[in-house]
């Protein structure tokens, strides 16, 4: 395995929720955000995209913003990788609303290692649907889709992660159930546990 960066996907206006800081929801003590940062302790460089909000995060950890704020998540994914020194492999792709991420890391990057042909691998939920935002890609395959999907259509605005990662080869990998769940309703909150947030 090579060197892995992090880049943490902590955007949106979180509409089902009200417009709250979707991150500082917080679950077991912790928030949201804090739970990914820290499910991603093992990689090298660690990129916040969106707003930190309450959470407390390392120093070492790089908060930027997609180009325009609120531009979306293949933006978003731009913006972080953009942030990253230099020297990478591997790009381990999170979002910042799954508290129980930490489950899916290592399934996920043994699965990498062990499909050395692969762009990259991502987790599938319950429901067998791929998450994007639950992957390892391959860093120059990241970077060459987001350079072909930018002059393709002259911005990332608005594009979704699904289309920028259209055309590379993905492994789908299964992981424990929770791993994926993430916090989109209130609904969804209270079946993670997850209380308090504040409105922006």
């Amino acid at each position: 395995m090579g060197v892995v960066d992090a880049v943490i996907l902590m955007g949106g206006r979180a509409e089902r929720l009200g417009g709250i800081v979707k991150g500082d929801l917080r679950v077991d003590g912790r928030t949201l955000l804090e739970r990914v940062v820290d499910a991603a302790a093992g990689a090298r460089c660690r990129v916040v995209v969106g707003e930190a909000g309450a959470s407390r995060l390392p120093d070492d950890v790089r908060i930027v913003r997609e180009e325009p704020p609120l531009g979306g998540p293949a933006a978003a994914v731009a913006a972080g990788v953009a942030a990253l020194e230099d020297d990478g492999d591997d790009v381990l792709l999170l979002a910042g609303d799954q508290p129980f991420i930490a489950d899916a890391v290592e399934p996920l990057l043994a699965a990498l290692a062990a499909h050395p042909e692969a762009d990259g691998v991502r987790a599938i939920d319950a429901d067998g649907r791929p998450q994007h935002l639950a992957s390892v890609v391959r860093r120059p395959a990241l970077e060459s889709a987001i350079a072909e999907a930018t002059e393709r259509t002259g911005t990332l605005e608005g594009a979704s992660v699904r289309a920028l990662f259209a055309a590379l080869r993905l492994v789908d990998t299964a992981v424990p159930i929770r791993a994926t769940m993430d916090v989109d309703t209130w609904a969804d909150a209270e079946a993670l546990g997850a209380t308090g947030g504040a409105t922006p």
